[in-house]
């Protein structure tokens, strides 16, 4: 186990390349935190998203870097690096089997996960056993547009059914959806690295000491590929 050994009893759990770790990452591990009463909330960086595979990222070392930067002095967050080291790519259940397997059933696990991408989870590997590992946290922001959280789980996930506001609960009782309403925050890791390339700031997308990390590097200079 490469993460703290007291993590609590309620860990949530961000995942993402985290290339490079943003505003928008901390803000909805902080609103996670606070509203679902997790004592930690867990960052995942991964090694290699079998979503991005031809896209280059900056070195995994790297990245963990900009992140222990941005945590510094933050109670509440860890980092595990339990991804740097597997060979393939970086599956989802394989890392909340894994999680499962070192924390025991006593551990709660809440995954959380912008409506963006769980919007795609239906094409991830084995999406419907995720559910038996850990409880789903969504961010829907109020200007997200497309099919809503709601509409959403009706339509590709009808093994839930609605339990109160905001919660789905599946058919067996085991798995859970969360809503976690945030205020839309427009920033993304790609439109990082597209104006770092272009020569243009940005001190307010990334914590202070994370720019800096990346200008004493020399990470993103060359322009990125369209994401």
């Amino acid at each position: 186990m490469d993460h703290p050994a007291s993590l609590g009893s309620r860990v949530g759990i961000l995942g993402g390349t985290f290339d490079p770790v943003h505003m928008g990452h901390l803000a909805i591990a902080a609103a996670a935190r606070e509203r679902f009463a997790l004592d930690t909330v867990l960052f995942i960086p991964a090694a290699s998203p079998p979503h991005k595979l031809r896209s280059p990222l900056a070195p995994f070392g790297d990245r963990v870097a900009m992140l222990r930067l941005a945590l510094a002095g933050q109670a509440g967050f860890a980092i595990s690096e339990m991804e740097r080291d597997r060979p393939g790519p970086s599956y989802s259940i394989d890392t909340l089997k894994e999680l499962r397997q070192q924390l025991g059933e006593g551990v709660r696990l809440f995954f959380c996960i912008g409506m963006d991408a769980f919007r795609e989870i239906t094409s991830w590997k084995e999406y419907a056993g995720l559910f038996r590992y850990a409880e789903f946290l969504v961010v829907e922001r109020p200007d997200g547009g497309g099919v809503g959280l709601a509409d959403f789980i009706a339509i590709e996930l009808p093994f839930f059914r609605q339990e109160g506001e905001g919660c789905w609960v599946q058919e067996e009782g085991r798995g859970r959806i969360h809503a976690l309403a945030m205020a839309s925050i427009v920033v993304s890791s790609s439109r990082i690295r597209q104006r770092i390339a272009h020569g243009e700031a940005i001190a307010d997308l990334v914590p202070a000491p994370v720019a800096a990390y990346i200008r004493l590097h020399g990470l993103y200079r060359t322009s990125p590929p369209a994401a």
